[in-house]
Parts: structure tokens; sequence; C-alpha cells
């Protein structure tokens, strides 16, 4: 069976630790790896649609290869966020599956989010955050 797993959840609650226990012989496909410049995470707001359009580029690439499990590796707050995810696995013909980590205090997900996601960031995306 081939799968496609969404991991969803804000910066520090632990979802790239948990893709990288899920992905096995599989990929993981992060926005983030998209800021990173000689190996340092540098986020500029100006490039983060066309990451996003890359990292589902790099997706589709990996569907097309059957590798599985293909992970998407994004904060996913929203349904739409997702959703091209879902629709192109399902015209691959993968199963898509969601990894739904917990959500936790702020305070705390500042401490622990590796990219120095700004609090009000944080708490922006717990505001919006849809079941």
């Amino acid at each position: 069976m081939k799968r496609v797993i969404i991991m969803r959840g804000i910066p520090g609650s632990g979802k790239s630790t948990r893709a990288r226990e899920l992905v096995g012989e599989g990929i993981i496909h992060s926005t983030d790896d998209l800021f990173m410049v000689d190996g340092k995470y540098k986020f500029n707001p100006n490039l983060l649609g066309r990451n996003h359009s890359l990292n589902l580029s790099n997706f589709e690439d990996s569907l097309e290869k059957e590798l599985s499990p293909v992970i998407v590796d994004n904060t996913n707050v929203r349904h739409r966020d997702y959703k091209e995810y879902v629709t192109r696995a399902a015209e691959f013909g993968y199963d898509v599956q969601y990894e739904v980590l917990p959500l936790i205090d702020v305070k705390i997900a500042v401490e622990r989010n590796t990219h120095s996601v700004p609090e009000f960031a944080i708490q922006r995306m717990i505001d919006l955050w849809q079941d």
C-alpha cells in the first residue's frame, strides 16, 4: 500500500521528530527545508509562496516515483493548507493518513521549536487551528 502521511502540529510540537520515526524507506517533504541556507534556517516571507509551490512539486515527483511513505512535514494548521497534497495523493492512488500532534502551550512551543518561530506567530497558528 502506498501511503502519504500529512503531519499536523504547531512549531515545537514534535512533527519533524515524529516524521523521522515514520519515514522508513520513504521521504519527507518540508517547506522549512527550502529555507535552509548554508545549513542554517533563514526564513524569508517573500519566498514563502514560492517555497510552498516548490515543496508541492517535489512531493509530486515522489508520488510519480511511487515512494512510500511520502510525508508532508508542514504545520498544516488549516485544512486548505494540505488540501493540494491530499488531492495529488488521491490522483496517484495513495492512501492518506494524518499524524496530528497535540497542541501544546505556546511558551513550551517557543522553547522547543528549532526555527526560532516567535510567540506571536505560534499563537496565531493556535488561534487558526482547525480540527
